[in-house]
């Protein structure tokens, strides 16, 4: 197994964890460039009744009052592609790597829509971006779509 797999799991088990207790089953965490971990973060949109407590975002931010608010270097490992809102979260706190496991067109697909979110790919949004970061796609995305209920 790859690092980026073996960290893409424990993003993972955040993600179930989140969904036992509620949530919808996103799981997020930020790693330094050693691979140890910094930061981790769930949606918590439900428990805080707030549509901005997304995974990613909490991450960065926690990931920015351990080490700074400058993470080159560091990579931000998350169970979906990131949204917009989480894309531009990362981006400006300058993450060298974004490790996403499956597609919002594909979470959007399996819930039948119910998962709601802009349909604004993080490769397009990398490509305007005029910064691009490294963007890894499908890393162990049969896992993270399945907590969808599809795989």
């Amino acid at each position: 197994m790859t690092p980026d797999e073996e960290l893409m799991g424990r993003a993972l088990e955040l993600a179930r964890g989140a969904q036992r207790a509620g949530e919808p089953p996103f799981g997020a965490l930020v790693a330094a460039p050693d691979g140890t971990i910094v930061a981790e973060a769930t949606d918590e949109v439900n428990g805080q009744r707030d549509f901005t407590y997304h995974a990613e975002v909490g991450a960065v931010r926690r990931a920015c009052a351990a080490v700074g608010a400058d993470l080159r270097g560091y990579t931000l490992y998350t169970t979906v592609e990131p949204c917009p809102m989480c894309f531009t979260a990362a981006w400006l706190a300058r993450i060298g790597r974004v490790v996403f496991g499956c597609t919002m067109a594909e979470v959007t697909a399996a819930t039948g829509g119910a998962q709601r979110e802009l349909a604004v790919p993080a490769r397009w949004m990398n490509e305007h971006s005029g910064a691009p970061v490294e963007l890894l796609g499908g890393v162990r995305d049969a896992e993270c779509l399945a907590l969808f209920g599809r795989a």
